[in-house]
């Protein structure tokens, strides 16, 4: 729990999305849920959580059957809330992210330094207000692309806020996002377009909203068009 946030919010289970990755579908005290990310690292089998989410002790229960946290991604200012839960937790986890959560995280390591021997490749985002760490990891034969705000695809029934704000045809850029968050509609268009062209890409997911696991290359080209 963070000394900021004392309390665990309600949150689902985790749910395999693939070899040696899953979700948690958490929430926040406005009505937009959020994810975070779980991967097993090779050879070492400690687990990388990425937007962390904090559990109750069923949900961390289920985590470390997975594993041990021993990598903690904060990809992004935004998603800070419960990373001091982790750190509580386990005082020997390794710390990365982009430079603009240094004012509220302390970082032990680059994220090339320490993600880079995993086989994971780490992106800040261009053209973003707000440094967001885009992570390109190993997911079986092919690669999965995590995402924090930058994009997302709809999942479940809508609300009317998130239907205004969201994404147009709720899939890629957020509308709230465009208008706050993007700083070069362009570059952020051409860093999509880029990530369309990763070889073998088998899922893109993003922070907030549905895994994409279809045509993942030609959902990145639409998305690039919501910028």
């Amino acid at each position: 729990m963070s000394d900021e946030f004392p309390q665990v919010l309600p949150h689902g289970a985790l749910e395999a999305l693939g070899p040696d990755l899953w979700r948690v579908v958490g929430s926040l005290p406005m009505p937009l849920p959020r994810n975070m990310f779980v991967h097993r690292l090779p050879e070492s089998g400690g687990l990388l959580i990425y937007s962390a989410v904090a559990l109750d002790e069923a949900g961390m229960a289920a985590l470390e059957a997975l594993g041990r946290p021993t990598v903690l991604v904060v990809p992004h200012p935004y998603h800070q809330r419960d990373a001091a839960f982790y750190r509580r937790r386990y005082p020997d986890i390794r710390v990365t992210g982009p430079d603009g959560v240094r004012a509220r995280t302390i970082l032990t390591d680059s994220p090339d330094t320490l993600l880079t021997p995993f086989g994971i490749r780490a992106t800040v985002a261009p053209g973003m207000k707000k440094d967001e760490l885009v992570l390109d990891l190993p997911l079986g034969d092919g690669r999965a692309l995590l995402f924090t705000d930058l994009v997302g695809q709809a999942e479940g029934k809508a609300s009317l806020m998130l239907k205004l704000l969201g994404a147009p045809g709720g899939a890629g850029v957020a509308r709230i996002v465009r208008w706050r968050q993007l700083a070069d509609r362009k570059a952020v268009a051409q860093f999509l377009r880029g990530c369309a062209q990763i070889p073998n890409l088998r899922l893109v997911a993003g922070c907030h909203g549905g895994v994409v696991t279809d045509a993942c290359a030609a959902w990145l080209d639409r998305a690039a068009a919501t910028a």
